[in-house]
Formats: C-alpha cells, structure tokens, sequence
C-alpha cells in the first residue's frame, strides 16, 4: 500500500513539473552564433542585445543559446531553435537548394575580408589555386575550394605564420582576434559585402516567426533602437591594417 502511495505521489509531482515547464516555456526560441562582437555569451553581444529587445518591444519571451556556429544553425534545422542569427544571404544561391529559409528582414551588411601574409601577393583572382579557410559553415558560400576552420584564431595564426594562404570571413568576428594576438604580419582586404540574414525553418514553417521578427524589428527601426543596437556590425569597410 506504502509502495502504491509513493508511486502515485511520484507521479503527481512529475506531472506537476511537466506543467509548470510548459507553463514558463518561451514563446520563441533563438539560437545564435557564438562569435566576438556578435554573441560571446548568453548576455554580451550585438545580437543578444537585439533579441532581448526584440522580446521587450513585443513582450513576448525569447529564450536564447549562444553556440559554435554550425551546431546554432542546426538547431533551426532539427527543431531546437525557432530561429537562428546571423547568416549572410547569397544571391547566387537558389533559396530551394537550401536545408532552410531566409528571413524577409535584412538585420545588417558584413564585411567579408580576404586575409593573407602580408607580401604573399595572393588576391581575390589567385584564391582557386590556394589555400584558403573559413569559418566551417560557410564553405558553401564559395565556387572554389575552401576548407572549414572551426577556430578563426588559430586559422589567422596560421595566416599570420605562413601555413595556409588565406582566411576569408566577418571583419567585425575576425578583427578583434587580429588585435587580440597581436598578428602583425597580416593583410586585409575587402572580398565582398553582403546582407546577413536570420534564418528559419524552412518550406514555410517559419512563417509565423518571420512576421513577427518583422513586425518588431520594423518597430524598433522607426524608434531608432534598431540602428544603434546594431552599429558595431553594420559599419563600412575600414582598410585598416595591422
């Protein structure tokens, strides 16, 4: 009798917590790239302050997970996220061909820079026959061969040492590891801009998300929030060099 009693109360209070977790579950869920400037963590980035007022603006509950790049992404595709941030949108590329969709909101412009030894001579006409890294998700982004870094930094020391020919990424992800490890036999230069999205689960189950990611973005840009959260990503090119 004891035994039946315990495992009844047992179960109460199993369903009780299945509840109460349902109750407090978020409205959406965000997933972003773990990255300097942009996400370092849960509570410091570019787009974590974005998402927090996102969620202030709406009123809605956004929980958020700052992780590897790849595995963020993944998170839209298997479900575990609603939405991941941010990803650059290529025009060449046929949405159809990807395992997911484009937001409809642009959030800012990313300066892609080709980085190379300095005195290497290697420019953007020479790069199909070098070799050249980026970050791992973003090979596909390229009609040539590139490899996939999971660690900037190590392939800009690499840069820096001599050991691959170019690194091609995010000036606003990659030039704080620059000054960070003070690699001083580095060239920049620019490889190309391009609109960086958010990105969706994709044929169209994503929808709902990307009116209401609209509807509040487009809320905070007529307040002028939108644009001062975003500038330290969505700035022009500088031809700095270190």
């Amino acid at each position: 009798m004891k035994k039946l009693m315990l495992k009844t109360i047992l179960s109460s209070i199993a369903v009780l917590c299945i509840t109460l977790i349902n109750v407090h579950a978020a409205d959406y869920r965000a997933s972003l790239a773990e990255m300097p400037v942009s996400a370092e963590n849960s509570d410091k980035g570019v787009l974590v302050d974005l998402v927090k007022a996102i969620s202030l603006e709406s009123g809605k509950d956004i929980s958020l997970v700052v992780e590897p790049f790849a595995r963020s992404m993944n998170n839209v595709k298997v479900g575990k996220a609603d939405f991941h941030m941010p990803l650059i949108a290529i025009p060449e590329i046929n949405p159809s061909a990807l395992d997911y969709a484009y937001s409809t909101e642009t959030i800012f412009h990313v300066n892609f820079v080709l980085y190379t030894k300095k005195g290497s001579n290697i420019t953007k006409d020479k790069l199909r026959m070098a070799k050249v890294e980026t970050d791992i998700a973003h090979t596909q982004y390229f009609d040539f061969s590139v490899k996939g870094s999971p660690s900037l930094e190590q392939s800009l020391k690499k840069v820096n040492a001599g050991r691959i020919d170019a690194l091609i990424f995010a000036d606003s992800a990659t030039d704080p590891l620059i000054k960070k490890n003070n690699l001083t036999h580095i060239q920049r230069d620019l490889y190309k801009v391009y609109d960086v999205k958010i990105i969706l689960p994709k044929d169209g189950q994503g929808g709902d998300t990307d009116q209401f990611l609209s509807k509040y973005i487009g809320k905070l840009r007529v307040k002028g929030d939108f644009d001062k959260i975003m500038a330290p990503l969505d700035s022009p090119y500088d031809n700095w060099q270190p």
